[in-house]
């Protein structure tokens, strides 16, 4: 493996300049094109390849769950008899039902959500389609953000608290979730709704919401009490999630297929990259285009091992502003692990 660092353009313009130099001459355009939809098709092959990469929508049953109640202490809400109080620094208190917020014009996006309790190759994150209304246009119902107010804050049914910054909870993508994945939220996701905010960890996005207030001051949340970070931005992340359990073992020459997820929160991911000695060299993987920009990307590579022993597979990313995912590792409190995954693995001859 070559020790330079390689990014996505790298990768791009290097297939421009083979494509060019193999295909000069007349219909030179067409061929190109045809060489684009190869490249496209390999890309799509490799993916459909490897085995043992999750699904880019996580099934609701398998979505990760993480509450500060014990087990079978989360709330369940009736919609018929909830409401979503409006109060403190906004034009004029409302009290609003189930009916009215989804009478609200509908937004449907892909949203990953990450736990800022997840260790580095963790499974605490997973991605979803959500569907709900854009949270400034329920603001706008109470006649909007008072002038002095400078957080949202949040009370929910189970007596979690949460709050954001007046500026993100009124950005256009801050949104006030009511379905996922084509269903009613379930009781563990926050039925009836919760709330879902670009580039922060989980606990930032608060479920079974009952009250909404603008307030004048620094308003601390449940976990932020506990001593977690109050910003909880997302960090960028890498995982193998292939090869996993028993599939550990294999012989010189063998296709080895590598895969896993990457995720950058608001920032998104520009480019993956693989090691088989443990960090000292990187080779690119391929990136699937991610379903929107708030969402994970599904990374897969072939590697072939040339002899037998002991590898350290490593890998890394580099999120949409060109920065490189940190080495550093640390553990999750208080803003959330850092540091590459890495998996062991075995060849013989």
């Amino acid at each position: 493996m070559r020790s330079e660092r390689i990014t996505r353009r790298d990768l791009l313009h290097r297939a421009l300049v083979l494509a060019i130099g193999s295909l000069g001459g007349l219909g030179l355009a067409h061929r190109l094109a045809a060489a684009g939809q190869k490249t496209v098709a390999f890309a799509q092959s490799l993916f459909d390849r490897i085995k043992g990469l999750p699904p880019e929508i996580t099934p609701t049953g398998d979505f990760y769950v993480v509450s500060k109640n014990p087990p079978g202490f989360d709330p369940v809400v009736d919609a018929q008899r909830w409401r979503l109080e409006i109060a403190g620094l906004v034009g004029k208190p409302v009290s609003l039902t189930y009916d009215e917020i989804k009478a609200l014009p509908p937004v449907q996006r892909p949203h990953t959500l990450e736990c800022i309790s997840n260790d580095v190759g963790g499974d605490l994150i997973s991605n979803a389609m959500w569907r709900g209304v854009r949270f400034q246009d329920v603001l706008n119902k109470a006649g909007g953000v008072g002038a002095k107010a400078v957080q949202i804050a949040f009370s929910c049914a189970d007596g979690y608290t949460e709050s954001l910054p007046v500026a993100e909870a009124l950005h256009p993508d801050t949104l006030l979730a009511y379905e996922m994945n084509g269903a009613p939220l379930s009781p563990k996701h926050g039925f009836p709704v919760r709330l879902l905010v670009p580039g922060h960890f989980g606990m930032k996005n608060p479920k079974w919401i009952t009250k909404i207030e603008g307030v004048d001051y620094n308003f601390m949340g449940y976990w932020e009490r506990s001593g977690w970070s109050q910003q909880a931005i997302v960090k960028t992340m890498s995982r193998i999630t292939t090869p996993g359990g028993g599939h550990m073992m294999y012989k010189v020459g063998d296709d080895v297929g590598l895969g896993g997820v990457a995720y950058a929160g608001d920032r998104g991911i520009r480019a993956v990259e693989v090691s088989a000695d443990d960090g000292k060299t990187w080779e690119p993987a391929q990136i699937k285009p991610p379903l929107g920009k708030y969402t994970w990307v599904l990374w897969a590579a072939v590697w072939k091992p040339t002899a037998p022993g002991e590898y350290t597979l490593r890998v890394r990313a580099q999120d949409g502003t060109g920065t490189l995912q940190t080495r550093e590792e640390v553990g999750t409190l208080p803003d959330g692990a850092s540091g590459y995954h890495r998996i062991r693995i075995r060849v013989s001859k």
